[in-house]
């Protein structure tokens, strides 16, 4: 009998439950953001300094500016001086919606 519990840890190529999850939000809002017309939207790029914002250049747990409703691809924001790196993250995060 094999006790799964003191296998050897996964190799480098496997990828977390983590990892995998991040990476589908970020798939899911790219092929929403495609049959919405995100290509053609009429944002306009914000003024707000990344330090009021507290912004910081990596996510904060799962949330992360590529999923913010206020991102402006590849690298803009709707409130927060660009740049701002789709992995970053905000006090003003907001969820597409």
């Amino acid at each position: 009998m094999t006790d799964r519990r003191h296998q050897d840890p996964p190799h480098g190529d496997q990828v977390s439950r983590r990892r995998l999850l991040v990476q589908s939000t970020a798939g899911v809002a790219a092929i929403s953001c495609g049959l919405a017309g995100c290509a053609t939207s009429s944002k306009v790029q914000g003024s707000m300094p990344k330090a009021q914002a507290q912004y910081q250049d990596h996510p904060s747990g799962l949330e992360r500016c590529g999923v913010c409703k206020h991102f402006i691809s590849p690298s803009g924001c709707e409130i927060v001086e660009a740049p701002v790196a789709a992995n970053g993250w905000c006090k003003l995060y907001t969820l597409f919606g």
